[in-house]
């Protein structure tokens, strides 16, 4: 099991669903300290659930002051026309939501 961080996303036309994620590999599957294997990139959100249906963990990384903070685990969900997206799970602080990310 290998486990990704999300650290910017790209919202589609109507603002409602992520289409793209920058998104990388933890370095050794550690989330402290978040260090990536090799530079972050960006993917289709196909990839994203591929990744998480597979049996990998994807995580949000969010840049709060000068420090790096981990966020919610992504999970899949389905969208109204029956096609596959991606959202975060319950977490209890808010400010940490997929939209909450810097955007690309």
């Amino acid at each position: 099991m290998a486990l990704f961080f999300i650290e910017a996303v790209r919202f589609d036309g109507s603002g409602e669903r992520v289409e793209k994620v920058r998104w990388g590999k933890s370095k050794g599957g550690e989330v402290t300290p978040p260090a990536f294997v090799s530079d972050p990139e960006d993917a289709d959100i196909s990839k994203v659930v591929e990744a998480i249906e597979n049996g990998d963990e994807v995580i949000t990384k969010f840049r709060v002051k000068d420090s790096t903070v981990m966020g919610p685990s992504v999970k899949v969900v389905a969208n109204d026309d029956g096609t596959q997206g991606i959202t975060t799970a319950a977490y209890d602080v808010p400010g940490f939501e997929l939209g909450d990310l810097p955007r690309f």
